[in-house]
């Protein structure tokens, strides 16, 4: 799992899932909503599946993202 090597992937993911948001997430993380959106498509990217499932700006778990 590449991917979740990097400690700041595993916080980006645990911060979506805790708020729900990626806007929240990046808040949380004090980086920008781009730069969030574009360290979630890298980490999907590199797993090859869908961590979350996106609806009207919210974010919720798949079952690989549980």
């Amino acid at each position: 799992m590449q991917a979740l090597d990097d400690l700041n992937h595993l916080r980006l993911v645990a911060a979506i899932a805790l708020s729900g948001s990626l806007s929240g997430a990046a808040r949380e993380l004090g980086v920008n909503h781009a730069t969030a959106f574009r360290r979630l498509q890298k980490i999907e990217s590199l797993l090859g599946v869908r961590l979350f499932e996106r609806s009207s700006g919210r974010y919720a778990a798949t079952e690989a993202g549980e």
